[in-house]
Protein backbone atom coordinates (compact mmCIF):
# COMPACT_ATOMS: atom_id res chain seq x y z
CA UNK A 1 0.00 0.00 0.00
CA UNK A 2 1.42 3.39 -0.97
CA UNK A 3 1.69 6.35 1.37
CA UNK A 4 -1.06 8.12 -0.61
CA UNK A 5 -3.41 5.17 -0.16
CA UNK A 6 -2.60 5.05 3.55
CA UNK A 7 -3.27 8.79 3.88
CA UNK A 8 -6.54 8.40 1.94
CA UNK A 9 -7.72 5.68 4.30
CA UNK A 10 -6.61 7.52 7.42
CA UNK A 11 -7.62 11.12 6.64
CA UNK A 12 -10.35 11.22 3.98
CA UNK A 13 -13.28 11.01 6.42
CA UNK A 14 -11.85 13.68 8.72
CA UNK A 15 -10.96 15.97 5.84
CA UNK A 16 -14.33 15.47 4.17
CA UNK A 17 -16.10 16.43 7.41
CA UNK A 18 -13.81 19.44 7.76
CA UNK A 19 -14.60 20.55 4.19
CA UNK A 20 -18.30 19.69 4.38
CA UNK A 21 -18.74 21.90 7.46
CA UNK A 22 -17.52 24.83 5.38
CA UNK A 23 -19.06 24.10 1.97
CA UNK A 24 -22.76 23.98 1.21
CA UNK A 25 -22.83 21.39 -1.57
CA UNK A 26 -21.68 17.81 -1.02
CA UNK A 27 -20.38 17.59 -4.60
CA UNK A 28 -18.19 20.65 -4.09
CA UNK A 29 -16.80 19.13 -0.89
CA UNK A 30 -15.96 15.92 -2.75
CA UNK A 31 -14.24 17.91 -5.51
CA UNK A 32 -12.14 19.82 -2.98
CA UNK A 33 -11.18 16.61 -1.18
CA UNK A 34 -10.13 15.02 -4.49
CA UNK A 35 -8.06 18.10 -5.41
CA UNK A 36 -6.25 17.90 -2.07
CA UNK A 37 -5.34 14.26 -2.61
CA UNK A 38 -4.28 14.92 -6.21
CA UNK A 39 -1.85 17.53 -4.84
CA UNK A 40 -0.63 15.00 -2.28
CA UNK A 41 -0.18 12.38 -5.02
CA UNK A 42 1.93 14.85 -7.01
CA UNK A 43 3.98 15.54 -3.87
CA UNK A 44 4.51 11.82 -3.34
CA UNK A 45 5.51 11.33 -6.99
CA UNK A 46 8.10 14.11 -6.58
CA UNK A 47 9.36 12.22 -3.52
CA UNK A 48 8.92 15.35 -1.40
CA UNK A 49 6.53 13.96 1.17
CA UNK A 50 6.05 16.40 4.06
CA UNK A 51 7.25 15.47 7.56
CA UNK A 52 3.74 15.84 8.99
CA UNK A 53 1.26 14.50 6.47
CA UNK A 54 -1.79 15.45 8.55
CA UNK A 55 -0.64 19.06 8.99
CA UNK A 56 0.19 19.34 5.30
CA UNK A 57 -3.19 17.89 4.25
CA UNK A 58 -5.09 20.30 6.50
CA UNK A 59 -3.06 23.30 5.31
CA UNK A 60 -3.68 22.39 1.66
CA UNK A 61 -7.36 21.78 2.45
CA UNK A 62 -7.70 25.23 4.05
CA UNK A 63 -5.99 26.81 1.05
CA UNK A 64 -8.26 24.88 -1.32
CA UNK A 65 -11.31 26.13 0.58
CA UNK A 66 -10.09 29.71 0.25
CA UNK A 67 -9.53 29.13 -3.49
CA UNK A 68 -13.03 27.62 -3.74
CA UNK A 69 -14.61 30.73 -2.26
CA UNK A 70 -12.49 33.01 -4.44
CA UNK A 71 -13.47 31.12 -7.60
CA UNK A 72 -17.16 30.96 -6.72
CA UNK A 73 -17.23 34.63 -5.73
CA UNK A 74 -19.99 33.88 -3.27
CA UNK A 75 -21.78 36.83 -1.83
CA UNK A 76 -21.59 35.11 1.54
CA UNK A 77 -18.59 35.77 3.70
CA UNK A 78 -15.73 33.36 4.03
CA UNK A 79 -16.20 31.15 7.11
CA UNK A 80 -14.68 32.89 10.13
CA UNK A 81 -12.09 30.19 10.82
CA UNK A 82 -10.67 30.65 7.31
CA UNK A 83 -10.36 34.43 7.53
CA UNK A 84 -6.78 35.44 8.21
CA UNK A 85 -6.34 38.03 10.89
CA UNK A 86 -4.33 41.06 9.90
CA UNK A 87 -0.88 40.62 11.33
CA UNK A 88 1.47 43.58 11.51
CA UNK A 89 4.45 42.26 9.57
CA UNK A 90 6.66 45.10 10.81
CA UNK A 91 6.56 43.50 14.28
CA UNK A 92 7.76 40.20 12.81
CA UNK A 93 10.52 41.97 10.86
CA UNK A 94 11.68 43.78 14.00
CA UNK A 95 11.65 40.61 16.06
CA UNK A 96 13.42 38.62 13.36
CA UNK A 97 16.40 40.98 13.64
CA UNK A 98 16.96 39.38 17.08
CA UNK A 99 16.99 35.83 15.76
CA UNK A 100 20.39 35.69 14.10
CA UNK A 101 22.30 36.92 17.20
CA UNK A 102 20.29 34.46 19.32
CA UNK A 103 21.05 31.59 16.92
CA UNK A 104 24.73 32.56 16.88
CA UNK A 105 24.75 32.35 20.69
CA UNK A 106 23.66 28.70 20.55
CA UNK A 107 26.17 25.82 20.60
CA UNK A 108 27.68 25.16 17.16
CA UNK A 109 25.82 21.83 16.83
CA UNK A 110 22.45 23.58 16.85
CA UNK A 111 23.59 26.85 15.32
CA UNK A 112 24.68 25.44 11.96
CA UNK A 113 21.62 23.19 11.62
CA UNK A 114 19.23 26.08 12.36
CA UNK A 115 20.97 28.49 10.01
CA UNK A 116 20.87 25.99 7.15
CA UNK A 117 17.26 24.90 7.76
CA UNK A 118 15.55 28.04 9.03
CA UNK A 119 17.55 30.93 7.61
CA UNK A 120 18.70 29.42 4.30
CA UNK A 121 15.52 27.35 3.92
CA UNK A 122 17.22 24.07 3.05
CA UNK A 123 15.38 20.77 3.37
CA UNK A 124 16.36 18.51 6.25
CA UNK A 125 18.07 16.00 3.94
CA UNK A 126 20.18 18.77 2.39
CA UNK A 127 21.17 19.95 5.87
CA UNK A 128 22.09 16.38 6.84
CA UNK A 129 24.24 16.00 3.72
CA UNK A 130 26.00 19.31 4.33
CA UNK A 131 26.64 18.54 8.01
CA UNK A 132 27.67 14.96 7.26
CA UNK A 133 25.23 13.45 9.76
CA UNK A 134 22.14 11.26 9.48
CA UNK A 135 18.71 12.68 8.71
CA UNK A 136 17.42 11.73 12.16
CA UNK A 137 20.39 13.45 13.83
CA UNK A 138 19.69 16.55 11.74
CA UNK A 139 16.02 16.60 12.68
CA UNK A 140 16.98 16.21 16.32
CA UNK A 141 19.48 19.07 16.12
CA UNK A 142 16.93 21.34 14.46
CA UNK A 143 14.24 20.47 17.01
CA UNK A 144 16.55 20.95 19.99
CA UNK A 145 17.96 24.11 18.44
CA UNK A 146 14.44 25.51 18.04
CA UNK A 147 13.67 24.64 21.67
CA UNK A 148 16.81 26.43 22.88
CA UNK A 149 16.12 29.37 20.59
CA UNK A 150 12.59 29.65 21.99
CA UNK A 151 13.93 29.63 25.57
CA UNK A 152 16.41 32.35 24.67
CA UNK A 153 13.76 34.38 22.88
CA UNK A 154 11.32 34.12 25.79
CA UNK A 155 14.05 35.13 28.25
CA UNK A 156 14.83 38.14 26.06
CA UNK A 157 11.35 39.24 25.01
CA UNK A 158 7.73 39.05 26.05
CA UNK A 159 5.88 37.89 22.95
CA UNK A 160 2.19 38.60 22.42
CA UNK A 161 0.18 36.35 20.09
CA UNK A 162 -3.35 36.45 18.71
CA UNK A 163 -5.78 33.53 18.87
CA UNK A 164 -4.25 32.01 15.72
CA UNK A 165 -0.78 32.02 17.30
CA UNK A 166 0.54 34.84 15.11
CA UNK A 167 2.92 37.30 16.77
CA UNK A 168 1.19 40.67 17.12
CA UNK A 169 3.62 42.47 19.44
CA UNK A 170 6.66 42.00 21.64
CA UNK A 171 8.51 43.82 24.39
CA UNK A 172 12.23 43.46 25.00
CA UNK A 173 13.06 42.36 28.58
CA UNK A 174 16.82 42.86 28.42
CA UNK A 175 19.51 43.51 25.87
CA UNK A 176 21.43 40.29 26.59
CA UNK A 177 20.91 38.84 23.08
CA UNK A 178 18.79 41.57 21.60
CA UNK A 179 21.35 44.25 20.91
CA UNK A 180 20.09 44.52 17.34
CA UNK A 181 16.38 44.62 18.25
CA UNK A 182 14.43 47.76 17.54
CA UNK A 183 12.10 48.50 20.41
Amino acid sequence: MTIVEEAWIEYRTQLFSFIRSRVELREDAEDILNEVFIKFLKKANDESIPDSIAAWLYRVTRNSLVDYYRAKKHTQALPQDLVAENVDTSIIIQLSSCLLPMIQALPETFQRALILAEIEGKKHQQVADELGVSLSATKSRILRGRERLLKTMVSCCTIYQNSAGDIVDYRQKSDKYCNDCDD
